[in-house]
């Protein structure tokens, strides 16, 4: 893919979207680095908050370089995947017990999920596809 094709799949919705959700998960993560519970609710550790202070920078910097369109594609199927694979017998337990994630985090992770795949291919209305 060259450059201009991937900007192509980068608008300012997912861009303003991955500074945010990486403001987001830069603090949980380093909140989660303090504590096994983050805003009061949701479980984590020290490799959990580790990848969201990862993700979180990607977040940031892609987005302030008005290149996120791959972050939040990415982020929303590894979100929507350790989602759902956390009520799945067998790959349930292992996410607990490697990431600590309880219920609220797995439906968080499908919610902000989802978002983040919709904003890729959010188009302003009037404004037709190539």
């Amino acid at each position: 893919m060259t450059k201009s094709e991937n900007v192509k799949r980068s608008n300012e919705v997912n861009n303003v979207f991955a500074i945010s959700i990486g403001i987001f998960l830069l603090i949980e993560g380093v909140w989660g680095l303090f504590s096994d519970v983050v805003f009061g609710i949701f479980t984590t550790n020290i490799t959990h908050a580790v990848i969201h202070i990862i993700l979180g920078i990607l977040g940031v910097v892609l987005g302030f370089r008005k290149n996120a369109g791959g972050f939040c594609t990415f982020l929303g199927i590894l979100l929507v995947l350790v989602g759902l694979f956390r009520f799945v017998s067998g790959t349930g337990e292992f996410l607990i017990k490697v990431l600590n994630i309880n219920e609220p985090v797995a439906y968080l992770n499908i919610i902000v999920g989802l978002i983040s795949l919709s904003v890729v291919y959010y188009r302003r209305p009037g404004v037709l596809k190539n």
